[in-house]
């Protein structure tokens, strides 16, 4: 029994790492896929986005940030090593999390070079903090078309409808109770959120909600809320009370920034291996429905085995099981979702 909890804590792990890996991969390339109608309200954004992406990714290397919440290169040594780390024993984030993390930074300097952008520790702050203030006057103008256009985007991306996503800009992202801290340092990670995504009950029917302080921020955050939904169809064979244990244990703000910092990179292997033909939600959709070993043994293929993956991805969902279509992502049925929604 314990061993079963363990494999459906380490699956919720892993699902969360897709999930934070699709919101910050969205982060770095959807202005690009809206360039046009970007440019439309302000030359300047597109440009502004890509750096204020950059920044976002390589803060977590930045000393000042590694001193407060630790080093990634020690954090995921740690994770190979220490029985007492949170990762240590998990298939995938204890083996790759710090190969992700050090590819994905290195890719990120590399941006840094095309963008204009000299993030050396002394101008890091300086210069994140002057993207802000060009970002929020560049953006003033046009918020009610930038709300419109981040729905839009994810909207398009996951075949879900409009009036299933509720966006929001606002200055402050104000979290209530809507994700506890354990820890110092959670309560630190909390005082510092810029965005918000996640799925909300709405009379009858469930709705992905985003809020952020800029418009890449809420695309990324209506990204990672439609991710979550999709997900849910991994939890719905699970017991109520296995449910909460694998809350309790999986779903920890904690664990966030450190799921950010490899988890674009983690994507991106894996959208590698997709077919082009079938639809992003519902492949998705049916990664969260595997047995947890696997779906630990395709993902670990996805990211060291690209070319076995990716026969394994095609025949993913294919067969016995449903294809996945949009009407299935888009209305998922409440009492399949079990306790999820209780």
């Amino acid at each position: 029994m314990k061993e079963k909890l363990r494999d459906e804590i380490n699956k919720r792990l892993t699902l969360n790492w897709l999930i934070q890996g699709a919101a910050q991969h969205a982060g770095m390339t959807f202005h690009h896929l809206v360039r046009d109608e970007l440019n439309a309200l302000d030359p300047g954004l597109v440009l502004l986005y890509d750096q204020y992406a950059l920044t976002n990714l390589l803060q977590y290397w930045h000393p000042g940030v590694a001193a407060l919440f630790g080093s990634p290169s020690w954090f995921w040594w740690r994770a190979k090593m220490s029985p007492l780390h949170p990762f240590f024993g998990h298939p995938l984030l204890s083996k790759f999390g710090g190969i992700l993390a050090k590819t994905g930074r290195q890719r990120g300097l590399e941006r840094c070079k095309e963008k204009n952008l000299a993030l050396t520790p002394k101008r890091f702050v300086r210069e994140q903090q002057g993207i802000k203030a060009r970002l929020r006057r560049a953006e003033s103008p046009h918020r009610a078309r930038l709300v419109k256009l981040a729905k839009h985007s994810a909207s398009t991306v996951w075949g879900i409808p409009l009036e299933r996503l509720d966006g929001e800009l606002t200055d402050k992202v104000v979290l209530g109770d809507l994700i506890p801290a354990r820890t110092g340092q959670g309560r630190l990670s909390r005082s510092t959120v810029v965005g918000y995504g996640g799925v909300v009950q709405q009379g009858d029917g469930l709705v992905v909600i985003g809020k952020g302080t800029n418009w890449q921020l809420l695309t990324k955050e209506l990204v990672k809320g439609t991710a979550e939904l999709i997900c849910l169809h991994g939890l719905n064979t699970l017991s109520d009370e296995t449910y909460e244990k694998v809350m309790d244990a999986a779903d920890h703000i904690e664990f966030e920034r450190w799921m950010l910092q490899t988890g674009g990179e983690l994507w991106r292997r894996v959208l590698a291996v997709i077919p082009d033909d079938r639809p992003l939600a519902g492949l998705l959709m049916h990664l969260a429905r595997l047995p947890p070993k696997r779906l630990q043994s395709l993902i670990a293929a996805a990211i060291e085995q690209p070319e076995l993956a990716r026969p394994l991805f095609d025949e993913l969902g294919r067969g016995g099981e449903a294809s996945g279509t949009h009407s299935d992502i888009e209305s998922p049925n409440q009492d399949d979702l079990g306790p999820a929604l209780l």
